[in-house]
């Protein structure tokens, strides 16, 4: 389940790099590797920020420069489906929600997931003229 979550969420940033001008331009003010994954790198997804251009892959990097790192699967299920601010603030002052690496790339690739699942909650704001 939790493969099958960042996978849309990968698909969904790439549709919006394709499609919204704005967050292609946002790409293009940092360059990174941001992941997503478990502690014990069960499950996890690879974001590519390069020259304004975004590739996913599955899996883990050797040294990303960003990673959010659930405790187990079914930590970052209940806190992904929760979807608020107050659910991943409660993880993190529990330990089951970390940060590793440059906590300003990860602050930057953050805001552009919030602006993925406000893609998700109104699709018609992913096209931009």
């Amino acid at each position: 389940m939790l493969e099958g979550i960042l996978s849309v969420l990968g698909a969904v940033l790439l549709l919006a790099s394709r499609l919204n001008r704005e967050f292609r331009e946002e790409l293009g003010v940092r360059n990174g590797v941001a992941e997503i994954r478990t502690q014990e790198r069960s499950v996890a997804r690879r974001f590519y920020v390069f020259r304004g251009k975004l590739q996913v892959a599955r899996g883990c990097h050797p040294s990303p420069d960003f990673a959010m790192v659930y405790r187990d699967v079914p930590t970052a299920l209940s806190i992904l489906r929760e979807g608020t601010e107050e659910a991943a603030l409660k993880a993190i002052s529990e330990g089951s929600l970390r940060f590793e690496g440059d906590m300003a790339f990860g602050m930057w690739f953050m805001e552009l997931l919030k602006r993925a699942g406000a893609f998700l909650k109104k699709p018609g704001s992913l096209i931009s003229p």
